[in-house]
């Protein structure tokens, strides 16, 4: 149980030698080094003396009053009367610390610290209560008459299910209240576990108390189930429900069938859900979703009727002698995995057990596939059991969902050859199956039916789990997932990217995902229909995996790769090089989708020059542009972790390179000066001013960083900025125009007062100036460390992108952020029209004008997506409490065009 504890307080008392409970450590934030204390003083308790059960959970009660129990508490007498009494009063004795008083100094700060905080009390007993008439008479008769689902028929002396009903339903701290006064219930809820004695747990007083507690009676008869029961509890004790990842829309307008898919997560027992919600005419996301894919996948009696896939790098498609690599099914016969040959790393992972915190060898890599394909029956406590899981489906935190339907990628109006047949393709697959396809943390890619009419939505149609995800190490690969002791991991953790493109003489759909912080790979599979996600094509589907062990410049591959053709009429997947590779470069591949017979020889890197394995830099996600508008990739813009945004000229075929000076060394369009530059930028045409130089484009990007916990507490600002190529490199801060930002107060039609913002600055002199940039908030303030980690998005006028401001503040989703919205020329507010409703009358008319900044107080904003309404462009942002709103928008020009979640639209 304790190992299994993160991010609380936990402290622990056993019974008195005489009355009441002993405290043998007070609340202590769970560390390493608490934790080895902890586990210490529990090894020293010995069982002796009565069991006073009540009288100990009144000293609980008490404890978690420590200094304000003076304070008035009210409560619900017997008689269902209202009444106050002093908490000391109510609680009328206190722990014992070695045998005198606990001091109040134990304590850090008060047992109960802030109105979000939850509080639980996890008792165990051998025995009935008994010695255990010394509590207050406000307490004793609490719960008289009983109000347990069997009446009470223990005697007046045995109070513990009064005092368990107390500690739930009275607010101990009533002077903690939510910001805006709403009154908070700050009580303790409580587990109670029968251990070691037949039939504890049913005995009416246990029954009643449990019952009343608010968590639960537990019955453990042995060390075994002991073990199975603690985590069941620490699992509801962990549990927060969030989400990390952006929406995904089945539509670029709002119509009568629009639907949006969320994702979420549980990190009290790692799992997570995929639903699709209706939206309606009026943009409003209904509160019941259309589907739960989670809740079908559970629901599904037979796993054999799950179509799953991994990949072998052995395995010989062709029947040609040659091992091209490809599908197999994720099953443990000769068709799949073939264990009983275990010669390949995913089968020595499949075999490995560390359940007992010691890795061996067990043989058992067919239940192991069993129990990812989702069987149940080996779930259990015991040691030679597998982790007990709430749900097939597995967290989602990072991956956003990517609905796939009919083609749409308009490559008929294209001057490649190839384009005269896209047409022909588009027409063929109309009417194919919709499908949202999404990254978990399960070690699958999931490809649901993502229609929102009929029984079928939300129905799996494909897994896939990437081989590379394979390993020896103790807690890495897919054994980690079934062990006891498992502590959360990432597995497929990167959001994919689908297209289509020409390979092998026709037309595919294809999808290419990387496996975010879940390890340094890319697979990539052929979804052009799913009808045929069968088993006699298992082979053909994946098309291939490139992993570190093709080239060690790769990393974690956090960046999500982007897919086009190139100037030498082939297709590929480009993506940054990602972050912690071995080298530390940081570089371009570009990897040709159709490389599935010799991967070595079908990928080109390009390497900036830029970090080491002493001093590590790493590449994100790039953003690929055509320039001169003949289909073809002509240039690539991506940013690195030392805060330089690189250009990459892909123009003419046998001299793609990263741009370089007059010396022939690599140099950078622009450096923010050490900010990172984690997320992708947007490029769009300088349609202000033209400098007479190619390829005269403008380059929008954030910086800012938040991939690990040391980033939650960098105050550091970000900026974000509009950088000019043209030409011109080395450019930094100096070389353009500043924006700043202030806070503005706004009266609200319902008389309330909202922050927002506006941006101040003078006009880009263009024949001086490169741009523009915005500047974050800095230092160690309410908003300081604010950052951009997340794209922008261009729709007509306006230019969007969302900001995060993590905190260390409790009662809060991580963090906050803002919406912002500036006129994309200028980084300023737009001049004719205004984009979002500023003083909440209902309307977006010219009395909104002026502010660009929205603040997101439910917790920090991923990505938007936008849809087209009436007359307006919806705004949808998820954040990281879970939580999805929309808002309507203006931007300038009446109408967009695209899936804008996905697709960069960019003005003329």
């Amino acid at each position: 149980m304790v190992s299994g504890l993160e991010n609380v307080r936990v402290g622990l008392m056993d019974f008195n030698a005489g009355d009441g409970a002993r405290a043998l450590s007070g609340l202590t934030s769970i560390t390493d080094d608490s934790r080895e204390d902890l586990l210490e003083a529990i090894d020293k308790i010995s069982a002796s003396g009565g069991t006073p059960l009540a009288e100990s959970f009144q000293d609980i009660g008490r404890y978690f009053i420590s200094g304000y129990e003076n304070q008035k508490l009210s409560y619900v007498d017997k008689n269902g009367d209202a009444k106050e009494a002093q908490g000391d009063v109510i609680f009328s004795s206190q722990p014992h610390w070695n045998g005198v008083p606990i001091p109040q100094t134990g304590v850090e700060n008060g047992a109960i610290q802030y109105y979000c905080q939850k509080s639980f009390m996890v008792a165990l007993t051998d025995g009935e209560p008994s010695v255990d008439d010394n509590v207050s008479s406000i307490l004793k008769k609490y719960d008289t008459p009983c109000e347990g689902p069997e009446g009470c028929t223990h005697g007046d002396d045995e109070s513990m299910d009064d005092v368990i009903k107390a500690l739930y339903e009275i607010d101990l701290r009533p002077d903690l209240k939510e910001p805006d006064g709403t009154p908070v219930k700050n009580n303790i809820t409580s587990y109670l576990i029968g251990f070691a004695s037949q039939g504890l747990s049913d005995t009416d007083v246990m029954v009643n108390a449990g019952a009343l507690g608010g968590g639960g009676v537990y019955s453990a008869d042995n060390a075994s189930q002991l073990k199975t029961t603690f985590n069941q509890i620490i699992s509801k004790v962990n549990a927060i429900v969030g989400s990390s990842s952006a929406v995904s829309f089945n539509s670029t307008s709002l119509e009568s069938d629009t639907a949006l898919f969320a994702a979420k997560f549980d990190s009290g027992n790692w799992s997570g859900e995929l639903a699709a919600y209706s939206i309606d005419s009026d943009g409003k996301i209904s509160s019941t979703p259309v589907w739960e894919a989670g809740a079908k996948l559970d629901a599904l009696s037979d796993i054999s009727q799950r179509f799953m896939l991994t990949y072998r790098a052995d395995l010989d498609k062709n029947n040609d002698g040659v091992a091209e690599g490809g599908g197999v099914l994720f099953t443990a016969d000769s068709a799949g995995l073939d264990v009983a040959n275990a010669d390949t790393v995913s089968e020595q992972d499949l075999n490995i057990n560390t359940s007992t915190g010691v890795a061996v060898t067990d043989s058992r890599a067919v239940e192991r596939i069993a129990y990812l394909r989702g069987d149940r029956s080996n779930e259990g406590a015991a040691e030679d059991e597998f982790r007990q899981r709430v749900s097939r489906l597995g967290d989602i935190i990072n991956s956003s969902p990517v609905y796939v339907a009919k083609p749409d990628a308009g490559w008929e109006t294209e001057k490649f050859p190839e384009a005269s047949s896209y047409s022909a393709f588009k027409s063929a697959k109309s009417s194919r199956t919709p499908v949202v396809y999404v990254g978990t943390n399960d070690g699958f890619l999931h490809g649901f039916n993502a229609s929102t009419t009929g029984s079928d939505g939300g129905k799996e149609l494909i897994a896939y789990s990437p081989s590379a995800l394979a390993s020896t190490e103790d807690e890495k690969g897919l054994h980690a997932l079934t062990s006891q002791i498992y502590q959360h991991k990432y597995y497929v953790d990167g959001t994919p990217t689908v297209t289509d493109a020409y390979i092998d003489g026709a037309w595919k759909t294809v999808l290419v995902g990387g496996l975010g912080a879940g390890g340094k790979g890319y697979y990539a599979l052929d979804v052009t229909e799913p009808a045929n996600f069968i088993a006699a094509n298992a082979s053909s589907l994946v098309m291939w995996e490139f992993t570190d062990s093709d080239n060690n410049n790769l990393g974690y591959t956090f960046s999500r790769p982007q897919i086009g053709r190139l100037s030498n009429g082939e297709w590929a997947a480009i993506f940054g090089n990602g972050y912690n590779s071995t080298t530390g470069d940081a570089g371009l591949f570009i990897v040709y989708l159709d490389g599935n017979d010799d991967l070595g020889n079908n990928y080109v890197y390009i390497s900036t020059g830029v970090g080491s394995s002493m001093d590590k830099n790493g590449l994100s996600t790039p953003a690929i542009v055509d320039a001169d508008l003949d289909g073809t990739i002509d240039r690539v813009y991506a940013g690195d972790l030392k805060g330089n945004m690189w250009a990459f000229d892909l123009s003419k075929t046998g001299s793609w390179d990263v741009i370089k000076d007059a010396s022939n060394n690599p140099k950078p369009l622009f450096s923010t000066g050490g900010e990172p530059i984690t997320a992708a930028p947007l490029v769009a045409k300088n349609v202000v001013y033209s400098h007479g130089s190619t390829p005269n484009l403008l380059v929008y990007f954030g910086s800012g960083q938040y991939l690990t916990e040391v980033d939650t507490a960098d105050t550091s600002a970000g900026g974000f900025y509009a950088v000019s190529d043209n030409g011109k490199y080395g450019l930094s801060k100096a070389d353009l125009e500043i924006r700043t930002l202030v806070n503005q107060d706004v009266t609200q039609a319902d008389g309330s007062v909202k922050t927002l913002r506006k941006a101040t600055g003078s006009a880009v002199d263009w024949s001086s100036k490169s741009g523009w940039y915005m500047q974050l908030k800095t230092g160690v303030t309410p908003d300081g460390g604010e950052r951009v980690v997340t794209r922008p998005t261009l729709i007509d006028e306006v230019l969007f992108f969302n900001t995060m401001i993590p905190t260390g503040q409790v009662c809060s989703a991580g963090g906050f952020g803002w919406l912002m919205s500036v006129d994309f020329r200028t980084g300023l507010a737009p001049t004719d029209f205004a984009v979002f409703d500023t003083n909440g009358d209902g309307e977006i008319n010219s009395d909104d004008q002026g502010l660009i900044g929205e603040m997101v107080t439910s917790g920090m904003p991923n990505e938007s997506g936008f849809i087209k309404g009436s007359g307006v462009v919806w705004q949808y942002t998820g954040d990281t409490s879970g939580s999805t709103s929309g808002r309507p928008t203006e931007t300038g020009g009446g109408s967009s065009a695209g899936r804008l979640s996905w697709e960069e639209i960019t003005p003329n």
